[in-house]
């Protein structure tokens, strides 16, 4: 009896295994730079976009996912074209991930299924013959450019991708071009393949680079010019099945990153997809399905970011990372770095202006208008804060609970130029043993994979300062120890001690970690935990706006009961250079020179005589943002009565204007 039992328990667990397993097939891009670095066992001998629908006679490479150790994995074609000899290699990733490549020998319609024991998917590829935008019965432009499809060709032609041929050929692109680069400057191209694409037609490479090579191209080999430049078909397939039609893939749409790394990844000139894929963006999204949370998609999905863009509905319905086409429009070059959006307005109603980095501001921002969020906090207990993305706010000093104060902020939005990617993508230090940065660029990460922070990023405004973000100090009035405990540390070091007194002082009282809000919390409280929120879902514990995020921990404090004196913080400290006028003025023998600087700068201070000579040099060396202030004294200099000079000369450590400035003060004895 107990084996009867224990057979129908194993034959329930794998029926139960059997029905929870899911079995996906999907296109699978291989890069040039793959294709490089498979020096050894050399499956992925050929570069592959990722389309389904592709040039006859394209490579293509297709991956089966489990949620569960394969069972018997089976790939088959449910169709192909009459004589077809398309056969599968297959290559084991491990037990539950397998790729599989064949060529699409002759034109049309390919259908490949794949299944694990009895669970299966299959998917539909076109293979077909590239016309060029104008060419063909109907071409790309005849159906395109129009209301409908927002007259995509006519932004398509401001576009460096609609002269990518022709500016190589003219030598505007480089001196280097050669003919090699046509693989990616022009549509079609496809040495392993004849697909119409242009390098089936005859061309000849012109012997020098020059203006007026590409109209004399056109003239001579107009049916390869049909396809220069990077036209509609190199990213949405060739449309030789097309003309109008979309069953069996005869056309696709996609913003996944592997058409992009189709030409933009060979490790050496190309390598924005490398460093996309360490980051955070390519690791995927959190999309919630139904119609209740549509809303996050604009956020949480790469083609809900597109749609809201575009004023579209949001209706995205599987996980789509956040890709190359995401941020970037294809079609479209009227932005900078044909960027989709370089607006963005904080939920407060702040705009942000952040040059390229407002694009980020659109989703790295707090969710809320925290003033009424807060006040109303008795409705909004359930998951209580800014949502985990408040990056934008803080560093435009802004949509924190101040209690009506106003405080002050560094120049991270205002000062550099492109604020979110001024930073966050500026170039660090290639990896070992190889030449891609996996800090900056479009890792967007300020920290290496292996942990090595990228503070080269900081040294053109703040100088060095060591290797790791954590020895940043940052002073208020000389004083780094921030929280006070008696050790001056590097800044996200004070904050992290700033955040655990803020804690200390909310519910339950006592606790580094505070309790999640209920309705016994003051509003106080609530306001507090808001701002301890605000500024540890920032994540960069001060870094983003020094002068804000310590400014609104001791306000949060004090407002809690907490030792900070709320009279004594300084919530003025300076956005600006300023040399003021010396008192006492007249003086004798001496008086006090008062100046303030932004930002941690170099700062010379000198008195001239009326002839331009150097009487005295008070000052010189480097000061944090702050207001100091020094002393001239005239004993033992035997100066006249009269008319005086001095003068502030001072400039960040990098990319910051310089400052001079120079007042006149008089010595009457």
């Amino acid at each position: 009896m107990k084996k009867v039992v224990l057979s129908i328990i194993m034959m329930t667990m794998i029926s139960s295994f059997a029905f929870a397993q899911t079995v996906t097939v999907s296109t699978y891009g291989v890069s040039p730079y793959d294709v490089t670095v498979d020096s050894i066992e050399h499956y992925y001998d050929r570069a592959y976009n990722g389309l389904v629908n592709v040039g006859k006679e394209t490579k293509v490479y297709l991956k089966a996912k489990s949620t569960a150790a394969f069972q018997t994995p089976v790939w088959s074609f449910l169709e192909k074209p009459a004589g077809s000899t398309a056969a599968f290699v297959v290559k084991d990733i491990d037990t539950s991930n397998q790729i599989v490549s064949f060529i699409v020998d002759l034109l049309g319609t390919y259908k490949v299924t794949f299944f694990s024991g009895t669970k299966g998917d299959t998917i539909v590829l076109n293979s077909a013959l590239y016309l060029g935008v104008e060419g063909g019965l109907a071409s790309c432009k005849t159906c395109h450019n129009n209301l409908n499809f927002d007259y995509v060709y006519d932004k398509w032609v401001g576009t460096q991708h609609a002269i990518s041929t022709q500016k190589g050929v003219d030598g505007i692109s480089s001196s280097h071009f050669g003919a090699s680069c046509l693989k990616c400057h022009a549509t079609g191209y496809d040495a392993n393949a004849v697909n119409d694409g242009f390098d089936d037609f005859p061309f000849v490479f012109p012997s020098t680079l020059q203006t007026g090579n590409y109209e004399m191209l056109i003239a001579q080999y107009p049916e390869a010019m049909k396809r220069a430049n990077v036209q509609c078909e190199s990213c949405h397939g060739p449309g030789g099945n097309h003309y109008s039609q979309m069953d069996d893939a005869k056309i696709d749409v996609t913003i996944a990153s592997a058409v992009c790394s189709y030409c933009h990844e060979d490790g050496n000139h190309h390598i924005a997809p490398i460093q996309w894929d360490v980051s955070v963006h390519a690791a995927g999204t959190h999309l919630y399905s139904g119609s209740s949370r549509y809303s996050c998609t604009p956020c949480h999905n790469g083609q809900g970011f597109v749609d809201y863009v575009k004023g579209k509905p949001q209706s995205v319905q599987v996980n789509i990372p956040i890709t190359c086409a995401t941020c970037h429009d294809p079609h479209d070059a009227t932005n900078p770095s044909q960027l989709r959006k370089v607006t963005a307005t904080l939920n407060n109603g702040f705009e942000f202006d952040g040059g390229a980095g407002s694009l980020c501001a659109n989703c790295h921002k707090s969710r809320v208008n925290s003033i009424p969020y807060v006040e109303g906090f008795l409705s909004n207990l359930t998951r209580f804060g800014p949502h985990h993305s408040g990056q934008a706010d803080i560093i435009a000093g802004t949509n924190a609970y101040t209690w009506g104060e106003t405080l002050p902020t560094s120049p991270h939005m205002s000062g550099v130029e492109n604020a979110c990617v001024s930073c966050h993508m500026a170039e660090g230090e290639h990896s070992p043993g190889g030449n891609v940065p996996l800090s900056g660029g479009h890792s967007f990460s300020m920290t290496t994979p292996d942990g090595h922070d990228n503070v080269s990023a900081c040294e053109p405004c703040h100088g060095s300062f060591g290797e790791e973000f954590g020895e940043k100090k940052f002073y208020i009035n000389g004083n780094a120890d921030l929280d006070r405990n008696g050790v001056a540390e590097g800044l996200q070091h004070e904050i992290h001690g700033l955040l655990e007194q803020v804690a200390m002082l909310l519910p339950p009282y006592g606790s580094t970690t505070p309790d999640p809000i209920d309705s016994t919390w003051t509003l106080d409280e609530a306001a507090a935990l808001f701002n301890y929120l605000c500024v540890e879902e920032d994540r960069s514990f001060g870094i983003h706006n020094p002068q804000f995020t310590v400014s609104l921990l001791y306000l949060s404090i004090g407002k809690l009961g907490g030792t900070v004196d709320i009279d004594d913080l300084n919530f003025n400290t300076p956005t600006e250079y300023v040399l003021e006028q010396n008192y006492p003025n007249p003086f004798n023998p001496s008086t006090r020179i008062n100046y303030s600087v932004p930002f941690d700068s170099k700062v010379k201070i000198t008195v001239y005589n009326i002839n331009g000579e150097v009487i005295s040099e008070l000052f010189k060396g480097s000061k944090a943002a702050g207001t100091y202030n020094v002393e001239f004294n005239t004993n033992g200099k035997n100066l006249a009565s009269g008319v005086y000079f001095y003068s502030i000369e001072a400039s960040g450590n990098g990319n910051q204007k310089s400052f001079r400035e120079t007042r006149k003060m008089v010595l009457l004895k």
